[in-house]
């Protein structure tokens, strides 16, 4: 699959989403945003310009020759129901979403060890080649790694090489030199708490554009 210029769907209309949507646009690629509210993204639309445009979760997964889920974890199973196990196909799916759980006295991930929200993916989409990426730093970083002062590391994982390499040449568009192959989907688990630590260390210090590197890897 050639990457200069694809159509992108991303389902999720937080600022995650819409970070990663301009960012991709920025790079020639044409964007579908799908949320629950279209009218509230005509602002983004406009600003974002003629590659981008808005839709539903079904209209983006329908779009997209890759497939973006960032949506809260709590609600990954009734977005894809809602979307359509059939609009994904069997495309890439990049789940850029966590497990975090903020309902107790502090905060965990409500999923983990065991299985992993992007193992979950996978069941909900087996057709789909899921890739978990990007969800353990801030949007900003997402897209623009050096805002760190440093190269962190993007970890991936995936039951599909193609798939993941797409999503490799993806990231270094973006500036992520160094992205990291964990192998097939149940080490999702494994980048997912990451998103823990991520928060614990910002909840401790006030951070926000810290991220991860592996050294002497």
């Amino acid at each position: 699959m050639k990457i200069d210029a694809l159509k992108i769907g991303i389902i999720g209309s937080g600022t995650a989403g819409r970070t990663l949507g301009a960012a991709f646009a920025q790079r020639g690629h044409r964007v579908c945003l799908g949320t629950r509210e279209p009218p509230k993204l005509e602002k983004w639309k406009a600003e974002v310009g003629w590659r981008a445009s808005v839709g539903s979760g079904a209209d983006a997964a329908r779009f997209g020759d890759v497939v973006i889920l960032s949506v809260l974890g709590t609600a990954m199973q009734s977005v894809i129901e809602t979307a359509g196990a059939e609009a994904f196909g069997d495309k890439i799916v990049i789940d850029a979403s966590d497990p975090l759980d903020f309902s107790g006295d502090r905060p965990g991930l409500f999923v983990g060890c065991t299985d992993s929200l992007g193992e979950r993916v996978q069941r909900m989409l087996p057709r789909a080649r899921v890739v978990k990426a990007f969800e353990i730093v801030l949007a900003e970083v997402m897209v623009n790694p050096r805002l760190t002062g440093g190269d962190p590391d993007m970890f991936i994982a995936g039951n599909d090489e193609p798939a993941k390499l797409v999503v490799r040449k993806l990231l270094e568009a973006f500036g992520w030199k160094g992205v990291i192959d964990l192998g097939d989907i149940p080490n999702a688990r494994w980048i997912e708490a990451l998103s823990m630590l991520w928060v614990i260390y910002s909840n401790r210090t006030g951070k926000k554009l810290h991220a991860f590197k592996l050294l002497n890897g």
